[in-house]
This record gives structure tokens, C-alpha cells and sequence, in this order.
């Protein structure tokens, strides 16, 4: 019994190790082991891929106003929806504070805008369900960069969604915009 429950033990130190202990998303360590390897596959079978950068918005201001632990319920809430609409396949990772990233094996730009547009739709009712009240909706902005269109590496992709969240924020927030091609005009 000892054996099982030293395997057992490693594999919940596995787990801890890739995963955010808050959100229970993949964490940025597990993003570098894994991007790289999915987007070497997409360009192998020359299949889609995208990858999505999502910031909450105002959430500095949230949570000041009800405080981190409503913060924190807010972020786990958002993460339950991203995994509820979220493929098998499909990758969830914490990555920073209110920044998500998917990263979405086989799917391309609309079908990605698709799927974050359904898990932005569920978003907005967290903030009554984590607070018992009528809170303003959570939202968030998105930026979406695909392979092989915006990038070839995990940096160029990620960067790509970066600048694609930053013109959703520009913009007016609550939004998801798709990454310039590279070479087309800003």
C-alpha cells in the first residue's frame, strides 16, 4: 500500500506543479511546456490553432471595491465557466493575476471568437452568483492570434494576442478582437 500512496502523493504534486491553486487552470509553467509541442503539431498536420489572451475588465477597481476575497470568487467563477466551455482538448491557464490564456488545438479565428464569445456570455452572471447580489456584469476583452497567420512560435502567438486584447481594451472593453496580420497596416 505504501507504493500506491507514493504514487498517489506524486501524482498530487504533478498536479500542484502545473496547475494554479486558485483557478485550478493550467499555470504559466505548464503553458511553456505545452505551447510550444501543440503548435509544432498544428503546423505538422497543418491544422488550426488559436490562442486566446483574456484580461478581466476593471477588475483592479472590483476589487477595491468588494475587496480580494470577492476578487478571488469572481476569478474562479470566470475559470469554472472557461473550463465548462472549454473542448477536451482545449488548454485553460491562469496567466497572471486576471489574464487567462487558451490555448485551442484545431480551432481558427471564428471558431475560437465563437467559444469565448459563449464563456464571455456565462462570465457575466459570476458576479451575482459569487456575491449573492446584483453586482454590474463581470466581462472581459480578448485577444486572439492564430497559427499559422500571426506567428510560428509560442512568443510571436502570445504576443500577437497580447496587442489583439490591448486594441479590445482600446476600444471599449468587452470585446473580442482578432490579431492584425503581420505587415498589415495597424
Amino acid at each position: 500500500h505504501l507504493e500506491d500512496e507514493v504514487r498517489q502523493r506524486t501524482e498530487e504534486l504533478r498536479q500542484q506543479a502545473m496547475r494554479d491553486p486558485l483557478t485550478g487552470l493550467f499555470n504559466r509553467r505548464y503553458l511553456a511546456e505545452t505551447l510550444p509541442r501543440e503548435i509544432y503539431r498544428a503546423l505538422r498536420e497543418e491544422k488550426p490553432l488559436a490562442v486566446v489572451m483574456i484580461d478581466l475588465d476593471h477588475f483592479k477597481r472590483f476589487n477595491d471595491q468588494w475587496g480580494h476575497e470577492a476578487g478571488d470568487a469572481v476569478l474562479i467563477g470566470v475559470a469554472a465557466a472557461l473550463l465548462d466551455g472549454l473542448r477536451v482538448s482545449d488548454i485553460g491557464c491562469r496567466y497572471g493575476g486576471e489574464e487567462l490564456l487558451v490555448v485551442m488545438p484545431g480551432a481558427d479565428a471564428e471558431e475560437a471568437i465563437r467559444r469565448i464569445s459563449t464563456i464571455a456570455e456565462q462570465s457575466r452572471m459570476v458576479g451575482a452568483r459569487v456575491m449573492g447580489r446584483e453586482l454590474d456584469s463581470i466581462t472581459f476583452s480578448a485577444g486572439v492570434a492564430t497559427v499559422p497567420d500571426h506567428g510560428n512560435n509560442a512568443e510571436m502567438l502570445i504576443r500577437a494576442a497580447d496587442r489583439a486584447l490591448y486594441m479590445a481594451k482600446e476600444t471599449g472593453r468587452d470585446r473580442i478582437v482578432v490579431a492584425h496580420l503581420p505587415g498589415a497596416a495597424e
